[in-house]
C-alpha cells in the first residue's frame, strides 16, 4: 500500500501519523492490505515488537 493510501483514508489517517517513521515505513513497503483502524493497529504493533 502506498502512503496515498493512508493519507486519503479517514479512519486509518490520524493512528498512521502517530506511528514511528520506521513503523511506517515497514508497513508500506510489506504491500499488506490493511482496510480497518484494528488490523492497522495490529500490523503496527507487531513491527514495534520486532524491531
Amino acid at each position: 500500500m502506498a502512503i496515498n493510501y493512508y493519507e486519503n483514508n479517514t479512519d486509518l489517517k490520524d493512528y498512521f501519523h502517530t506511528l514511528p517513521p520506521m513503523v511506517k515505513t515497514r508497513i508500506i513497503e510489506s504491500g499488506i492490505e490493511v482496510s480497518t483502524l484494528g488490523e492497522l493497529m495490529q500490523i503496527a504493533e507487531h513491527f514495534k515488537e520486532s524491531d
